[in-house]
């Protein structure tokens, strides 16, 4: 069976419609619904059953990152298979693999039939190659061995609070990414797939009618800002990010129909940020670096704008009440794998400050993310 392709056709993307963008308070709404469960549930079993789901978290991540790297949720997107025919088309061994599913259907990733075959369900469906919003990629990622390895550093982390995947494996993650194809394309799959999720509710939610031309800092092929410009036809683009990554992103421009309104510029915003533009985006990057690489990236992009021209932070929502897991994991595999870290709105505007920008607005997105837009002072 072949797998379904990442990349979208031109057609595909010409003639979708802009997807629904739920309203943020019915998200919340749901998750803490299914905070309220889940919790009322544990309250309820005997303190062993709710704790052993916790501490075979370790079991949890390998079962899905086999999963995900066979890609068996592609193979059973023409129908259920049993476990014998799902080992002969990914070459394993069909004992081990029949248990491994029943461990995955246990917490919830696909069924099993009363006929003793396996299906999709909800959950699996996530890890569809291709699939917009799916986390196959991240799932496949965050079971490789040198990342589990950074994890296990966790009680050394809590001694000193230096140990990360670079003190670990001696360069940081993101050289080790580049040496290893297989784990960059994975990384690069989740990323696209979450983006191509949040940035129509990032193109519907900011008022782009009032500025002219936005530069996307390190967006990577262009989804967030293919997004704003499909929207908002007013718009002229920039995008700038590495060589490699630009020679990617002129297909993807290409098939959203935008190439002629964006311009492309190489660099990185560790150097310098083109100016040009009366908005910069930085999507999710300030959350990938420690302070002080967070603070050289804004005072780069402080460099390149005039005053009164805008910054626009979509990022993770850092809040007291965190009614999902999504924003405190993802501030742990900061600390432990990216050397970065999730942040909260005062100590953002605290950041903005010291670089040259005013705090302003704000626009919260569903799935725990919200817009910052600070003015450049």
């Amino acid at each position: 069976m072949s797998h379904k392709p990442v990349n979208k056709t031109a057609e595909a993307i010409a003639s979708r419609k802009d997807p629904f963008v739920p309203p943020v308070f019915l998200v919340n709404t749901v998750l803490r619904l299914r905070r309220f469960l889940l919790r009322l549930a544990d309250a309820v079993v005997p303190s062993y059953m709710a704790l052993y789901d916790k501490f075979m978290g370790a079991a949890h991540t390998m079962l899905v990152h086999s999963a995900a790297k066979l890609r068996l949720a592609d193979h059973l997107a023409d129908g259920p298979l049993t476990a014998l025919e799902l080992a002969q088309r990914t070459q394993t061994k069909p004992d081990v693999l029949q248990r491994v599913l029943e461990a995955l259907c246990s917490i919830g990733v696909f069924r099993q039939l009363s006929d003793g075959r396996f299906a999709n369900n909800k959950t699996s469906e996530g890890m569809l190659t291709g699939v917009e919003g799916g986390v196959r990629g991240f799932a496949e990622f965050f079971g490789y061995g040198p990342v589990l390895q950074a994890w296990n550093q966790l009680p050394a982390q809590l001694k000193d609070g230096d140990v990360t995947f670079e003190k670990i494996h001696g360069v940081p993650v993101w050289d080790w990414m580049s040496k290893e194809p297989g784990v960059l394309a994975a990384f690069a799959e989740g990323m696209s797939s979450m983006t191509e999720v949040v940035a129509p509710a990032i193109a519907a939610a900011y008022p782009f009618g009032e500025v002219k031309k936005i530069c996307d800092v390190g967006g990577g092929v262009g989804i967030v800002l293919a997004a704003c410009l499909r929207k908002h036809g007013h718009l002229e683009g920039m995008l700038f990010d590495s060589e490699a990554m630009l020679t990617e992103a002129h297909a993807h421009l290409e098939a959203n129909g935008i190439s002629h309104r964006v311009h492309t510029v190489p660099g990185s915003f560790f150097d310098t940020v083109p100016r040009g533009a009366d908005a910069y985006i930085l999507k999710t990057v300030l959350h990938n670096w420690p302070d002080e690489a967070a603070i050289r990236i804004l005072k780069n992009c402080r460099a390149a704008m005039d005053p009164g021209h805008r910054l626009l932070v979509p990022d993770f929502l850092v809040e007291p009440d965190q009614i999902t897991t999504l924003v405190p994991f993802m501030d742990m595999a900061g600390m432990m794998i990216f050397s970065g870290r999730e942040r909260s709105a005062q100590v953002l505007s605290d950041m903005f400050s010291r670089t040259g920008f005013k705090m302003d607005r704000s626009w919260p997105l569903p799935g725990r993310q919200i817009v910052y837009e600070a003015r450049a002072a």
